[in-house]
């Protein structure tokens, strides 16, 4: 597949991932030139008519979906035998990983992960997809914390040609509701059941049930109550625990109505440790069984009962519409119903309550990401209930979005500013490069909103990162016949950079003189390029001899000095005595000049080569 060109649009670059039914590519769009994930049906496959026409129909039903926490998909194709989707490219790990990795989350994380996956089921459900096949593996993190739901509606095209595979089935029979375990057909209720189970692995690091085979897994969850989080995590907040064993309830009448419910009882369980829907309490009603009346003859004694047993029943009714007059005429005088005094400041919810002989108590404050200060966030017994005159309405007041400190990043790596803004609740924004004279490339130049100015938990902040000082053209110094410390510095003060240092074996250049160099000299080069140099390894060109005879005119230290093409260097050095001769053969290279002194005075200067 690497290589290969599909649609004669999509380039096949690498392989990202797959699973029981397919494998996944990372590819290129040629026509948009953008990164996408292509998704392959698997071969064995291929050859199921009824499977290759319920995937297209999935897959086209799920590219109609258009949200935030869903992976898009762009396109539905084949090429010749291959059959497959084009999705969008999401950078991240699944779910399943994480929770592996971090082992459970805290319930902060679970609920902002849940939610998000919530509202991608409600958006989907709204277009009359369900998913089938909501577990960690088909949710994938982004590095910015954001859920994308991926895998919409492919669960509903397996068939029988997928029963063998065992390593799906294993890795999904976690997560499927009973009535999927027991091949009914999946509803809206269904991924409600496997959202609960997400919610439970995710906050205790385990499966509520396990098993050695799917088999075994599914008879449980037919059969069983899972065991409740609270024992696994005890952190966990008992609201959120009735939410959980709620979303898995085995029935799915009694589970929540929609994901929206869900998704509210999250929220209100996490943020007040109460619920917004009650479970109905269907376990009380008593069902009676239809009365088997035998059969009589027309002379029974049995015929006065019936008479009785009619005048029974009269009775029983008039006093029930009796009862009812009174419940409404007299005794609920004394009742009212309980007004919706949300988003309400608190002074004008107690005036509203007052004219109804109810009290208000606020029980506690609260910052809130969206409801002003002073206003009414949460109220209990809510709205349309109804209370008895002079109850209390126990209210929780928002205390207005907690504000932070914006850190000072300037100077500092992006790394160091994302951890930084983390600290203090806040989310990297856009980042933003530009030259910068005098800042170190990587480092912070500007920040939006400014160090020290106070904003709202959980907004984002803007970085401009240097890129350094703007490269201009130069033309390439000279730096062969130069030592290599030379020819390091020429070019730190040309602002290049020493890239590769060869050396090479040359009996023409001493031993770590440059011999050539990578731009060449004087050719047109970017500040802040990389220059290679080849240096001599020696053992460098051989030496020619000269004779040199003196006679000492005084006493005194003698040093021979030749000083030719190579370099300047002492070869003699010693203490002689006036009328003294000294008679010394000197190497040179080429040419250059051999110079006498006497206690460092010149006393005779030789030209050779």
């Amino acid at each position: 597949m690497i290589g290969r060109m599909l649609g004669g649009r999509y380039e096949v670059l690498e392989k990202v991932g797959g699973g029981g039914m397919s494998l996944v590519y990372r590819a290129r769009d040629l026509y948009l030139n953008r990164m996408v994930a292509i998704k392959v049906l698997r071969e064995h496959l291929t050859n199921d008519e009824e499977f290759v026409a319920r995937f297209r129909r999935e897959a086209q039903a799920v590219a109609s979906l258009s949200h935030t926490n869903i992976v898009s998909i762009y396109d539905v194709g084949q090429d010749k035998d291959l059959h497959y989707l084009v999705m969008e490219m999401v950078e991240g790990q699944n779910l399943k990983e994480v929770i592996k990795e971090k082992d459970k989350f805290n319930e902060n994380e679970a609920v902002e992960i849940t939610k998000q996956i919530c509202e991608a089921l409600e958006h989907a459900h709204k277009q009359k997809i369900i998913h089938c096949d909501i577990k960690p593996h088909n949710i994938i993190l982004t590095k910015e914390g954001k859920a994308k739901v991926t895998d919409f509606g492919i669960a509903r095209a397996v068939t029988t040609a997928t029963i063998t595979h065992t390593g799906s089935i294993m890795g999904s029979v976690h997560y499927f509701s009973p009535e999927q375990a027991k091949g009914e057909i999946a509803d809206e209720k269904s991924d409600i059941y496997s959202m609960g189970v997400v919610l439970y692995e995710m906050l205790t690091g385990k499966l509520p049930f396990e098993g050695e085979s799917p088999i075994s897994i599914a008879l449980k969850k037919i059969n069983n109550d899972s065991i409740p989080p609270r024992s696994v995590n005890p952190d966990i907040g008992e609201a959120l625990e009735k939410v959980i064993l709620r979303a898995m309830d085995r029935n799915p009448f009694r589970r929540y109505e929609s994901v929206r419910e869900l998704k509210q009882d999250i929220t209100s369980a996490h943020l007040y440790n109460k619920l917004e829907y009650e479970p109905s309490e269907m376990e009380n009603t008593i069902n009676i069984p239809p009365l088997a009346l035998r059969k009589t003859k027309k002379n029974d004694l049995a015929a006065p009962l019936k008479v009785w047993t009619w005048i029974m029943i009269s009775l029983i009714i008039v006093g029930f519409i009796v009862g009812m007059f009174i419940s409404a005429t007299v005794l609920s005088r004394g009742e009212v119903t309980v007004p919706d005094i949300v988003e309400m400041s608190a002074t004008e919810a107690e005036a509203v309550l007052k004219n109804l002989e109810l009290s208000l108590i606020v029980e506690r404050n609260i910052n809130h990401p969206t409801i002003e200060e002073g206003l009414v966030v949460f109220q209990d017994p809510k709205p349309s209930v109804i209370v008895k005159k002079k109850s209390d309405i126990k209210v929780v007041v928002s205390k207005g979005p907690n504000m932070v400190i914006v850190p000072n990043v300037l100077a500092s790596s992006l790394l160091s500013a994302e951890v930084a803004l983390n600290n203090e609740g806040l989310e990297l924004g856009d980042v933003t490069r530009v030259y910068h004279e005098q800042i170190t490339s990587g480092k912070i130049v500007r920040q939006e909103p400014a160090a020290g100015k106070e904003i709202i938990q959980g907004s984002t902040v803007n970085l401009i990162i240097s890129k350094g000082p703007e490269p201009i053209w130069i033309s390439m110094p000279v730096v062969t016949n130069l030592s290599i410390q030379q020819a390091e510095s020429i070019l730190q003060n040309y602002n290049l950079l020493l890239g590769v240092v060869q050396p090479e074996t040359s009996y023409e250049y001493a031993e770590d003189i440059v011999i050539r160099q990578d731009p060449g000299a004087n050719s047109e080069i970017l500040q802040g390029s990389v220059v290679n140099l080849v240096i001599s390894a020696g053992p460098g060109p051989l030496g020619s001899l000269s004779s040199v005879s003196i006679t000492l005119p005084n006493s005194g230290k003698v040093k021979i000095v030749v000083d030719d093409e190579n370099s300047r260097e002492i070869v003699y050095e010693n203490y002689h005595y006036d009328g003294e001769t000294i008679q010394r053969n000197v190497s040179y290279h080429r040419r250059g000049f051999i110079e006498v002194y006497v206690d460092n005075r010149l006393i005779k200067r030789k030209e050779v080569g």
